[in-house]
């Protein structure tokens, strides 16, 4: 699923009929900018029912180029982490599936 299908999605089944793609694809670029600056500033976002995203630093490490196998290394850098809520893990998967 894309921002164009959440889009459309969001018009279909969210009770948006009434408003434009361009009002609903506003609302949803809106919102991504605003989850992305928080983070970035390095406050956590949590969105209750959903998951929760937080910027974390990455320690150096020592890593090794695939093609030589020569070690080198990797510095340190900062990585947006995302935590699925539990609900994601409860609805999400079958207990047949060996994932």
């Amino acid at each position: 699923m894309n921002r164009a299908d959440i889009v459309e999605y969001t018009r279909n089944h969210g009770g948006g009929t009434d408003l434009s793609r361009k009002t609903v694809r506003k609302a949803l670029d809106f919102v991504i900018q605003e989850i992305t600056r928080t983070v970035l500033d390095g406050k956590v976002v949590k969105l209750t029912g959903f998951g929760t995203f937080e910027l974390r630093k990455r320690a150096d490490r020592l890593g090794r180029n695939p093609k030589t196998g020569e070690p080198l290394l990797i510095k340190s850098h900062r990585v947006v982490v995302f935590r699925p809520t539990r609900k994601f893990w409860e609805e999400g998967t079958d207990k047949n599936d060996p994932v």
